[in-house]
């Protein structure tokens, strides 16, 4: 199972906490893309991270198979 992940960037502006949130289907596309959103931010007082949440995005198991004289 994958879940969505949540891109938090925080920075502050004149006082002023600001934050901006992408959702990624992945914790791994979130992680990727992480170092690329936060380049124009990282001379700021500023932090950025990849926060997972609880929502499933996909189920990669496969269904288990049954005997074929289950029903017999």
């Amino acid at each position: 199972m994958t879940f969505y992940t949540m891109l938090v960037l925080t920075y502050v502006i004149d006082g002023a906490e600001i934050q901006k949130k992408t959702l990624y289907r992945t914790a791994y596309e979130c992680g990727n893309a992480l170092p690329e959103v936060y380049e124009p931010y990282i001379n700021m007082d500023s932090m950025g991270q990849c926060i997972e949440t609880d929502k499933i995005s996909s189920i990669t198991s496969t269904p288990k198979l049954r005997p074929i004289n289950l029903g017999k």
